[in-house]
């Protein structure tokens, strides 16, 4: 596969690194988003374009496992201009080292990362904030946005951006046993995830699943294990009726309210 056209390849569950894509493609010119989970299967993604967008949201620290697989296949052309915004609400530590790590043995380049708070919705270990807690993230979004389309639109050397909390990269190196261990489990971790009576097999889950891993046998799903953890079908089941182990019964779901649920069942 080639990519000609600047791009941002994206990858989101809830929709937050979603919207961060389209909010960023608006300021630019002519900037195509694509979802990056339909382009896996590719063998290499050859790209040469002038512009390459890469988001996605942080899990422990690291890369979502879809994302560092597809990173491992692009073949970037050294003319063009490669851009990493990676979307948090809790720790990113050092995610952006590690990409621009993975970039660079590859030999290719990450020529700026940038790190976007977004509202936190981890439902398998918290409640979500309050729609005020949001809205105030979602402005401070919309500054940074303009921020970082400036830098894009002139294709500027930008340092990649650590949290600023030197705990949360210290945590990070001492736990990576822990977190290497969670990420080696994570496609089968979906195991955990059942349904109650309250699921009327609309078939949503399986809809919205980026990496196609949820199949209905006898009107109800199965996760196949190949899971990655996006919590796409639990967050947006209308009927909340899927639930993860025990913890999720009480917790209130979270999607992004700028981004349709349209939007999330396209492909591109």
């Amino acid at each position: 596969m080639v990519i000609e056209t600047d791009t941002i390849l994206y990858f989101s569950g809830t929709g937050n690194s979603l919207q961060v894509a389209k909010d960023i493609s608006s300021n630019l010119d002519n900037v195509w988003i694509y979802g990056l989970a339909s382009l896996i299967d590719a063998k290499e993604i050859e790209v040469k374009s002038k512009i390459l967008g890469i988001v996605f949201p942080v899990y422990y620290a690291r890369l979502p496992l879809i994302v560092e697989k597809l990173v491992r296949k692009l073949k970037i052309n050294k003319d063009t201009y490669v851009f990493a915004v990676v979307t948090y609400g809790g720790a990113p530590a050092e995610v952006l080292i590690k990409l621009r790590n993975l970039l660079h043995n590859g030999g290719r380049t990450l020529n700026s990362g940038f790190l976007l708070r977004m509202p936190a919705n981890h439902i398998f270990a918290y409640n979500p904030s309050s729609t005020k807690k949001h809205n105030m993230v979602f402005e401070r979004e919309k500054t940074k946005i303009k921020e970082i389309s400036a830098v894009i639109n002139e294709r500027k050397d930008y340092s990649c951006e650590r949290s600023k909390l030197l705990l949360d990269t210290i945590i990070d190196r001492v736990f990576i046993k822990t977190t290497n261990k969670i990420m080696a489990n994570f496609h089968v971790r979906d195991e955990k995830f059942w349904v109650n009576d309250k699921c009327n097999s609309c078939r949503l889950c399986e809809k919205i699943c980026p990496v196609n891993n949820i199949e209905f046998n006898l009107n109800n799903p199965i996760w196949k294990h190949n899971c990655e953890q996006c919590t796409a079908c639990i967050q947006y089941c209308p009927k909340e009726a899927i639930q993860w182990g025990n913890k999720t019964k009480k917790r209130r779901r979270y999607r992004n309210p700028n981004v349709n649920i349209i939007e999330l069942l396209r492909i591109l």
